[in-house]
């Protein structure tokens, strides 16, 4: 047995174990790998996606060193006194070496780091994008349905109007280049089982991940209006909306304009000033001057929807 034979084997198995979790799951009319990274938006969620990324990681390295030092015919060299030394130049040697390590040193402190910070994370995440989702509206549901494998791969690093949202960015690359890192350490062994993460890497995932979680409290506020004048509106003249929440979200590096409709029909030239929004009422908003009674919609820039309110128009 190589220890090219040996990885493969241990990737074999955690496919394996996907497969029988997606069949198990589609009894219940459910899928696994789908549910496993969405969000309580029904997007895919950031946290989650690494919190999966990094469990099958260490598993299938945990699967590989015990394949290597259970299964395998044990190399003489680990019998040494000296067996890093020993086995020098013997991958699979050293894998033996790397388990018998790993079980009597147990796990090290960084992966406790690595595996918890994504698992804090996501649950911070979760019951912020939970009550963004239930309990003031803020943030409205995906439709189920409608995307794509690579669409959904992008919402891991896009905000909820599809731009790039630079603190998930951040979170994803510094936990890719940490996987990679681990994944290029475990293929060239040295006898201590699962590599050492540098304090640096460690410490750019957990830093991204607080600032991960931070952007996403800072958004927890509902736009809502509290006042529209003057009132009645007419048709293609200047209007005011005040309220909170309706121009700016500050975690978000992109500036995306904000939108007002009346009974559907968008309002035109649409600017903030301070934290209110003027605009111009929409052509044929009245009935041919018999005053009426429509609803106003505001979309502050990310895609929150404020409260309906009523306008009277003329």
């Amino acid at each position: 047995m190589t220890l090219a034979g040996v990885v493969l084997i241990a990737a074999a198995v955690i496919v394996a174990l996907l497969v029988v979790f997606e069949v198990l799951a589609r009894v219940s009319h459910a899928s696994f790998l789908s549910t496993v990274i969405l969000g309580a938006d029904g997007r895919t969620s950031t946290s989650k996606t690494f919190i999966f990324l990094w469990t099958l990681l260490v598993g299938w390295a945990l699967i590989a060193l015990l394949i290597a030092g259970q299964f395998a015919h044990t190399h003489h060299c680990v019998l040494l006194s000296a067996p890093t030394r020993g086995c020098k130049g013997d991958e699979l040697g050293l894998f033996q070496v790397g388990w018998r390590q790993f079980l009597h040193a147990g796990l090290s402190g960084s992966y406790l780091i690595l595996l918890g910070v994504p698992a804090a994370a996501g649950v911070a995440a979760k019951a912020i994008t939970q009550t963004q989702v239930t309990g003031t509206g803020f943030k409205k549901p995906k439709p189920p349905g409608g995307s794509n494998p690579f669409a959904r791969a992008t919402e891991i690093f896009s905000a909820d109007d599809g731009t790039t949202d630079i603190g998930d960015f951040q979170y994803v690359i510094f936990n890719l280049v940490t996987a990679a890192y681990f994944v290029t350490q475990f293929l060239n062994p040295d006898g201590t089982g699962l590599p050492t993460i540098p304090d640096t890497l460690l410490g750019l995932t957990s830093v991204s991940a607080g600032l991960y979680v931070g952007k996403k409290a800072v958004t927890n506020t509902q736009p809502t209006v509290t006042g529209v004048f003057p009132q009645p509106l007419h048709d293609g003249q200047p209007f005011t909306v005040i309220g909170t929440g309706l121009t700016v979200d500050p975690a978000s590096p992109t500036k995306v304009d904000p939108q007002i409709t009346i009974d559907g029909m968008p309002a035109t030239a649409v600017n903030a000033v301070g934290d209110n929004l003027v605009a111009k009422a929409p052509p044929n908003v009245a009935a041919g001057g018999t005053p009426v009674v429509r609803q106003m919609r505001v979309l502050n820039p990310y895609g929150g929807i404020a409260a309906d309110f009523s306008v009277q128009c003329m």
